[in-house]
Formats: structure tokens, sequence, C-alpha cells
């Protein structure tokens, strides 16, 4: 866990630069700068905030980053990594270019239904290069990108009114994106991102009025009043009229986190969630009216989400303290990115670029190899006292030794022949242990399992049955239970007939019978087979 860090939120409109360090009294402030961003006039460098960007944590948001999530059987880690790695590297495959990715667990919400739901956050590496030259030009450099969406949840976690029973949805709108994230007490449901935001007001205010991007937006701030109780009661005509032209893109963020909402419960099996309440958050949060339109459409207190209430901010220079009051609103994911460094309990989902991946593979490597000498070195110490004391001891008995040549060589003719002996035993022990043990088998068999089974296929239960009944003699029999499910799109009995195929040609399947598959019926998603592989005379 970091003592400090620096957030860097580039946003279409602004980049938002806030520095946050762990205090006596929880998270407390040490700079903020807000710095217009875009192409126009008015756009500055990062370098003019006057803050030091060496080792930043930086947002992703809209079409920089893809969301997906993947439901899995419970895995062990190095199982579940090898199944995102192999995702990862499709999804690339389909994209046409490089790919950087984390991904985290979600928290269960049904214990029984034996499944887990993976969050995997992927962007490509060449937005992640943009970024990173943006803000390596102001003299910094980037040491992970982070989802807008799941900062925003760890602001909540951090800094919010959290209520353990409320299923509360977090709506950061800016002007070209929206995170979204669903929270039912302190478990993250659902993360989305949408590339549009408070931009689609803009462009129905400018087809309607056939004016350019500037003057739309400016209608829009001046103007626009979305607030239920104001209609019929617009402040002129002109605003009314903004106000009619807009709300259909107004409509689209209601769409967003209805659409959000139902996409939660398909995917939690939640079917009677609904929302407690909503906080937003971003430049969209302060349009006139906002929080009564979406109360309307949504039937559920809209509140404004200020975490910083709860923050120490006593350190901030006044300057940093009145542009953060201003920009109170649209600094929330910048804090939630630093907080997510400063909390390892919080929710952790951090891509890497490919050079900070090369300097962590080479540390750790370095610190292997240094561990591995010190180890080496210590051996090589011990061995040395082993050999001065084994030489001491050698000393004092030669004088013994050559006193018990003659009697030695005699042991050594009689050990001979003992020696002999033994190897005639040894040999049949070997072949009864070929002729009598069933565990052979078994070991042969788990063995070829081992080495072919496919990712979309697990085995359940491996056992030694008696075959025959009366007097006839007993077999042993190994019977496997396996299952399978649908992974990446490929058809599980595809899957089955090649694991089959290269189960019987395993070399160690040599001698054995040919194994038998049937299926058996299964009462969940999963498909099951018992596999039967008779040992002949017990072998």
């Amino acid at each position: 866990m970091a003592n400090k860090a620096t957030a860097v939120d580039l946003g279409s409109h602004s980049a938002k630069i806030l520095v946050a360090q762990v205090g006596k009294h929880g998270v407390r402030l040490l700079r903020f700068a807000g710095l217009p961003r875009g192409e126009g006039e008015g756009a500055v460098s990062l370098r003019a905030g006057g803050i030091p960007l060496a080792g930043s944590i930086c947002g992703l948001a809209g079409r920089d980053m893809t969301l997906r999530y993947s439901q899995v059987p419970p895995t062990p880690d190095w199982q579940l990594r090898n199944l995102m790695d192999l995702e990862i590297q499709d999804l690339a495959q389909q994209s046409g270019g490089a790919l950087s990715a984390d991904y985290n667990l979600l928290p269960s919400q049904d214990a029984e239904a034996g499944v887990d739901t993976v969050l995997l956050a992927l962007a490509k590496d060449e937005a992640l290069d943009r970024l990173q030259g943006e803000v390596k030009a102001a003299g910094g450099s980037v040491a992970a990108f982070v989802p807008g969406c799941t900062a925003l949840y760890n602001a909540y976690l951090k800094c919010g009114p959290v209520d353990a029973d409320a299923v509360v949805c977090l709506c950061n709108i800016g002007h070209q994106t929206i995170d979204l994230a669903i929270v039912k007490g302190t478990d993250l449901l659902f993360a989305r991102n949408l590339s549009s935001g408070a931009k689609v007001l803009d462009d129905a205010i400018a087809s309607t009025f056939a004016v350019g991007e500037r003057k739309a937006e400016a209608l829009k701030k001046d103007l626009l009043d979305l607030d239920p109780q104001s209609r019929g009661r617009y402040a002129s005509g002109q605003a009314e009229k903004v106000t009619l032209a807009a709300q259909a893109g107004a409509a689209s963020i209601t769409a967003a986190i209805q659409s959000s909402l139902s996409f939660c419960k398909a995917q939690t099996k939640l079917a009677d969630l609904r929302l407690d309440q909503v906080l937003v958050s971003g430049g969209g949060a302060r349009l006139r009216g906002l929080r009564g339109f979406l109360r309307e459409a949504l039937r559920c207190p809209i509140e404004l989400f200020d975490p910083f209430a709860n923050l120490d901010l006593s350190a901030l220079p006044a300057a940093d303290a009145e542009q953060l009051q201003a920009m109170r609103h649209e600094a929330v994911i910048a804090l939630g990115l630093a907080v997510g460094r400063l909390d390892d309990t919080l929710y952790s989902l951090e891509i890497l670029p490919e050079a900070v991946r090369k300097a962590q593979r080479f540390r750790q490597r370095t610190i292997w190899n240094l561990a591995a000498g010190g180890l080496v070195l210590g051996v090589l110490g011990l061995q040395a006292n082993y050999l001065q004391q084994e030489r001491a001891v050698n000393e004092a008995a030669t004088a013994v030794l050559q006193r018990q040549i003659s009697k030695a060589n005699k042991v050594h003719a009689d050990a001979q022949q003992r020696i002999d002996a033994n190897k005639v035993e040894r040999q049949l022990v070997e072949h009864l242990t070929t002729q009598a043990l069933p565990l052979q088998g078994l070991v042969r068999v788990h063995r070829a399992i081992a080495a072919n089974l496919p990712p979309q296929m697990w085995i359940e239960k491996i056992d030694i049955v008696a075959a025959g009944a009366g007097n006839q003699r007993k077999r042993s029999a190994i019977v496997v239970e396996a299952a399978g499910k649908e992974l990446n799109g490929v058809e599980v009995g595809n899957v089955v007939s090649e694991f089959m195929r290269l189960f019987k040609a395993d070399p160690a399947m040599a001698g054995l019978a040919k194994p038998e598959i049937t299926p058996v019926n299964s009462a969940d998603a999963a498909e099951r087979w018992r596999i039967t592989v008779e040992l002949q005379g017990d072998r």
C-alpha cells in the first residue's frame, strides 16, 4: 500500500490532477489542479498544474477501454489466470491490435450458484501510449491505468455515505463519457462505461437550431432547464425551445441507467433488484434540472455525490482549494483513482503499460536471482565446512583403516554376495509389482488425463471399483467422472471427442483396455460423462 498517490483524470474538456495521502484521520488531500483540455486555443499542458506526475495513476473511460464479464466455475488462481490469458489473446486477435488488460472477481451474490463472475478490463496499447505520452510530455510517468467506473466505486467505498442495505447507482456524467457502478452495500454488482455523455444534449440543440458545437454548449449552460416542475414556467420562450430540443438527449442518460440495471439483473440473477438511490457526479451533474428529470424517470432519490465532504482538506493550498470547490463534482473520478492506490482493501483493477510490465518483470527476476545466488553461497559455505570436518575425521581414521584392510576385504566379498542376492530379489519384487497392483493402472490413467485435459473440462471424481459377480474372478476398473462447459465459444462435444482421442493415444495408456465414455444426466448447466477403463488381470 502506497502512502501517497497522484491521480490524473483526462476528460474531454478538462484534466484533473489530484494528490492524496494517508493521514492520521483518513485520506488527506495535498494538491489539486483542474486544467482546460482539448484541441482549442484554451488547452494547456499538464505541466501547467505545477504538480509532479511521476508514477501517477491515470483514468480510462469511453472508447479508450472495454469492459467484459465472464462467468467461470470456482477455480484456483493459476487456472483463472490461464483462462483470462486465453480470452485476452482471442480478443487481441479479433481487435487487430495489441491489448493490455487486467481482471478481478466480483463479489458473489449466490454462494450456491457454483460460478464466479470475472470483470475484465481491456485497452488498446495505442490508447495507453497516447495517454501516457500526454503525461510524459509534462515530465511524468504512468504507473497504471484504472477504469473510471471502478475508481468511482472506490471513491464511494472510501469516502461516500455507504448504506449496508441500499442498492445505489453511481453515475459520473462527463462530456463524452458516462461511468456507471451499481453497488449493493459494499459489493460491486455491475460496472459499465459508455462513450456518450452530456454531449448528446449539445448535439440535439445544435441539430435543432443549426448552430455549432460551442454555441450549442453555451445555449445548454445558459437556458437548459430539465426540471419537470419548470414545465410551463420556463424563464423564456427560448429556454423552453432549448429544453424541448435537449430532452431526447437527456432521456438517453436515463436509458443508460435503466439498461445498466437490466444488465445487472440478468448477470446477478437478482430479478427483484431495484435502485434505492442514484448518486450523480461529473460535469453533467450540474446541468439545471437534471436531478429532477432523473427522479421523475427512475422514481428514486437522486443526489449529488460529494465524497470530498469526508476528507481532510487542510493541507490544500488556498488556490487549489478554491479550484477544487469549483470542480468538486468533476474531481470524483480522480479521487477514486488516488484512494484505490492508497488502500489495498479496495477493488483493484489496474491495467499496466508494457514498459511498466517489463520493469516489474525485471525487478522480480532480479530479486529471485539475488535470492538464488545467496542460497548457492550459503550451500557452498556449508559444504566447505562439512568437507573440512570430514577431512579431519578421515585423517584420524586412516591408521585404523590400515589395520582393518584384510578384514574389510572379507566383509567386501560377503557384501558383494548380498548385493547380488538383493538384485535378484529386487527383480522379483518389480515383477510382482507389475503383476498385482491396480494402483499402477490408476496412476497411468491419472497421468494421461492430466496431460490431455482441456480448459473446458474438469474432473470431479476418480475411483477404483471391482467388476464381476459370483465365482468369477474380480477385476478392477477405474471410473472417472468428468464435467465440461462451453468456454470461449468452443462446443463442449468437440472438445470431449478430441480429449478422448488424445487420452486413448497417450503413451501412459499403453497396455490398458480402451476407455469407454458414457454421458450422465446433469442438474446444472454443465455436461457430465463417465469414463471407464477396465484393468485386465488387475493390472
